[in-house]
């Protein structure tokens, strides 16, 4: 069965934050490694449109490990705004 790229999970954060997660194919690796990303960009609430890239990070190669991480991120995220520090 051929693989596919396809995006998981997303959330907006407050207004800040655009979060993404996706499977995609390894861009590194010369055989053929698939495995979930999770992206973090500022997001611009007024234009609706994402930022720079903030952070990025490597969520495993099932579903449930990127959920997991998907969220985990959301989280740190919430606790820093919160807290009023930056990712």
């Amino acid at each position: 069965m051929e693989k596919k790229q396809y995006q998981l999970m997303c959330t907006y954060l407050k207004g800040k934050y655009f979060i993404s997660t996706i499977y995609r194919q390894s861009s590194a690796m010369i055989e053929d490694c698939w495995y979930f990303e999770t992206i973090v960009w500022d997001w611009d609430e007024k234009t609706k449109k994402r930022g720079s890239i903030v952070g990025m990070d490597d969520s495993g190669i099932s579903e449930e490990m990127a959920i997991d991480n998907h969220l985990l991120i959301v989280k740190k995220l919430n606790h820093l705004i919160i807290e009023g520090g930056s990712f």
